[in-house]
């Protein structure tokens, strides 16, 4: 097969769920997909897209196979108060089948003569490729892992291991991967469950005060926005309560054993073991609404994780309550890792706790505007950049 073998069609918003329909239908298990089916769904009601918005870019061969797949999600970037539309790059696979053969570039040559303007944020692997597109990077956004055992940090096999690393990179060794991570995980296996019923006795302590302060309602979806939020930024990615019941509406993830192409080749996140979201409503005891906070519970392999996916206060001091409740849910889960973003990681920091367990991480946002002087561009490096922006909020 040829690479003028493969046709690239163009999915719009109105025909995405026929199109997974006829896609997942005809597959057999094991096969490449291009979408799933709730991710079809939840395109074709997001809030922001029009019915002629294109969401699926579908690289199709001579045998009416999908054999690779380009997703694009509409947004809305406001300045000030004026708000306009942009896209995030969400999927991009080839299939096995093609790979090699210059389909992947073609699925991103065809995006780019869209005229539209993009957002990126992804894996190491999508930043290299994008870098050699010519897309804009700027400094990271730093957020938080809260390890609930301590063991990234109290392994004793890691101190060693680190020095063992830099010993072998000097010497230019590649490292044995797997001896390392089966003895790192043998240590982590037999001492974590201790200390992280230690460290959650410890966190729920210090976060107990703050709980008594609130009064929390668990929700199926947010009823509003809190009242006149302040240090709202001039300029940012538009989030309303619209789009936040969007996602706790159309998840993209479902548990094990919902999810029609669980058992095909989707590379995305499809089903997890435990997979849930979260949406509480903060009130004081005197009925007054202060705000929201949307966790998702999610388990891969054996390992479980919380994120904090969105929230919205009217005082940003009443951050401290979304770890305050990230803790009680992690612990009620018994999740090994929490994300919190950098507002409110600042409530444990300079704690002993918070140096010993907080583990900085960087998320890299890029773009490619449509043109030097399209509003993306315009704004690039204006734009407050928040946890929840981009499209792992859905997974």
């Amino acid at each position: 097969m040829s690479e003028t073998d493969i046709r690239i069609e163009h999915i719009k918003i109105k025909n995405l769920i026929e199109f997974a329909e006829r896609a997942i239908g005809s597959a057999q298990e094991g096969q490449f997909v291009p979408i799933t089916m709730q991710r079809a769904i939840a395109h074709a009601h997001n809030p922001y897209a029009a019915k002629d918005d294109i969401a699926l870019l579908a690289a199709i061969d001579s045998d009416d196979e999908v054999v690779g797949y380009f997703g694009i999600l509409p947004l809305l970037l406001r300045k000030a108060d004026e708000l306009i539309k942009v896209h995030w790059f969400t999927t991009w696979l080839v299939s096995s089948k093609v790979r090699g053969r210059g389909v992947g570039s073609r699925l991103m040559h065809e995006a780019l003569t869209l005229d539209k303007d993009y957002l990126i944020v992804g894996s190491v692997h999508a930043r290299r490729v994008c870098q050699k597109y010519g897309f804009w990077e700027r400094q990271p956004l730093i957020y938080f892992w809260l390890d609930t055992t301590g063991m990234g940090r109290l392994n004793p096999l890691t101190w060693v291991l680190r020095l063992f690393r830099k010993m072998l990179h000097i010497l230019r060794v590649d490292k044995p991967a797997e001896i390392v991570n089966a003895a790192t995980k043998s240590i982590d296996q037999a001492v974590a469950p201790l200390t992280q019923k230690i460290f959650y006795a410890l966190l729920t302590k210090a976060q107990a005060e703050i709980l008594e302060g609130f009064r929390f309602r668990e929700v199926p979806q947010i009823h509003a926005d809190p009242p006149n939020p302040t240090r709202r930024p001039k300029t940012e990615l538009h989030r309303g309560v619209d789009a936040v019941n969007w996602m706790l509406s159309h998840p993209w993830v479902l548990e094990t054993g919902h999810s029609v192409t669980e058992n095909m080749d989707y590379y995305f996140s499809d089903a997890r073991p435990l997979y849930r979201l979260i949406a509480l409503e903060v009130y004081t005891h005197e009925d007054e609404y202060k705000g929201f906070v949307v966790f998702s519970v999610s388990q891969k392999g054996s390992g479980v994780m919380l994120k904090t996916l969105d929230y919205r206060f009217t005082n940003p001091s009443d951050y401290r309550c979304v770890l305050a409740l990230a803790i009680k849910l992690g612990c009620q889960y018994q999740a090994e890792t929490i994300e919190i973003p950098d507002e409110v990681a600042v409530h444990l920091k300079d704690s002993l706790l918070g140096k010993l367990l907080l583990h900085g991480k960087q998320r890299v946002y890029q773009c490619m505007p449509k043109a030097e002087d399209s509003p993306l561009a315009q704004s690039w490096q204006d734009i407050t950049l928040h946890l929840y922006d981009g499209d792992m909020a859905f997974s």
